[in-house]
């Protein structure tokens, strides 16, 4: 009679399968003033910083396009204006977007509502849109990803132009900013009827958006936090968000700086800067990262993947 060995037992289950979490942090409007580009360089070099947001007709902008060039691990994008800012072109080449000084209109408001009716501004805009995209690439550095000042490229009229110029100029990937606005008001109420209409709005804009991203090929984020609480990203609301991460990749883009001077408190007065630029420093986010298995990556990373 042949012996059998009893069967070893079946080993004990394991944890629940956790689809992997990723974060991209990106700071938005490199260029426009030495106390973001410091407060970039900063945060890239000691923190959670991996993406930055290139404005190349900022103030700052030669000044961020030197530190770029000594960060090479950072992630540069284009960061689009067509609102609050001047253009790369000079005012004779798109007369019907910029004044005589060649700075565009102010309020997002009216400027949405004008590119939307006024389809004849499409070509002005598509030639200012390349030039900024061509000013960026001049500088020698890689270009990764495209969003826009006051995320104007979502704009249903201009979205199938800048996934027509990423395509164009092969840069890989775009910003949507669909933003769980449940999320953002469990965490801050403040203002919640208005950060309710305005998430709803970029929802429906978004999904619109990630159609046509796909059809061009171009990667993109799964969520965004930074839409609904712009400028008040401080540690205590990012450590609540990271339990909330959804599986996938979500972008938080913030505006730090060093100290508010006079170029920042003009767009952004009631911004809380250094309080942002603290967050990303911040031991305690990147442990409870790092405790929730929520890995920080970038625009280029994913890109490859």
């Amino acid at each position: 009679m042949l012996a059998f060995s009893p069967k070893p037992p079946p080993p004990p289950p394991g944890p629940p399968h956790d689809p992997l979490r990723t974060v991209i942090f990106t700071a938005d409007d490199f260029g426009l003033s030495p106390a973001l580009n410091g407060a970039v360089a900063l945060a890239h070099g000691r923190g959670l910083l991996r993406c930055a947001s290139l404005m190349v007709t900022g103030p700052a902008a030669e000044q961020a396009v030197a530190m770029a060039r000594d960060l090479p691990e950072l992630c540069l994008g284009v960061h689009l204006t067509l609102i609050q800012g001047r253009s790369a072109l000079p005012p004779g080449a798109i007369p019907h977007l910029v004044d005589s000084q060649g700075r565009f209109l102010n309020d997002p408001v009216r400027v949405g509502w004008r590119y939307y009716w006024h389809k004849g501004l499409l070509p002005e805009i598509r030639r200012e849109l390349a030039a900024q995209i061509e000013a960026a690439l001049a500088t020698g550095l890689k270009i990764w990803f495209l969003n826009s000042h006051v995320n104007l490229h979502l704009h249903p009229r201009i979205f199938p132009v800048v996934a027509e110029l990423a395509r164009e100029y092969g840069i890989p990937g775009v910003r949507l900013p669909r933003e769980d606005w449940r999320t953002a008001l469990s965490l801050d109420s403040h203002g919640f009827f208005p950060k309710l209409a305005q998430g709803l709005i970029f929802a429906w804009l978004s999904r619109r958006a990630r159609r046509l991203a796909q059809a061009a090929g171009l990667i993109h984020n799964d969520y965004l936090f930074g839409l609904l609480n712009d400028g008040r990203l401080t540690e205590d609301y990012l450590l609540g968000l990271v339990p909330r991460l959804q599986p996938g990749v979500t972008e938080i883009y913030l505006h730090p700086g060093l100290f508010a001077d006079q170029e920042l408190r003009r767009w952004g007065p009631c911004y809380q800067r250094q309080e942002e630029l603290a967050a990303l420093l911040s031991p305690r986010l990147k442990e409870a990262l790092d405790d929730a298995g929520v890995k920080v990556s970038d625009f280029r990373e994913v890109s490859k993947k």
